[in-house]
């Protein structure tokens, strides 16, 4: 069974073969992936610091590109 951490894997491997041409784009991706494998097997010490973390990363991105738009589903 995939959980979604697993296919939250898959989609950041898959990205980084898009970006690869990339230097900047890549290490967004490398680090999502060093997050999220760490995540893995993380304890309750580590997933708050990997969650803040991941607040510096959305921060981080939040200025560079802006506000995301509302996420649409079909």
């Amino acid at each position: 069974m995939t959980t979604s951490l697993d296919q939250a894997l898959l989609y950041f491997v898959d990205l980084r073969l898009q970006v690869r041409g990339n230097p900047a784009a890549r290490a967004i991706v490398d680090r999502c992936l060093t997050l999220l494998t760490a995540a893995r097997t993380a304890d309750t010490a580590t997933m708050a610091r990997l969650d803040a973390e991941v607040e510096v990363l959305r921060a981080e991105l939040q200025a560079r590109l802006g506000q995301p738009n509302a996420l649409k589903v079909n």
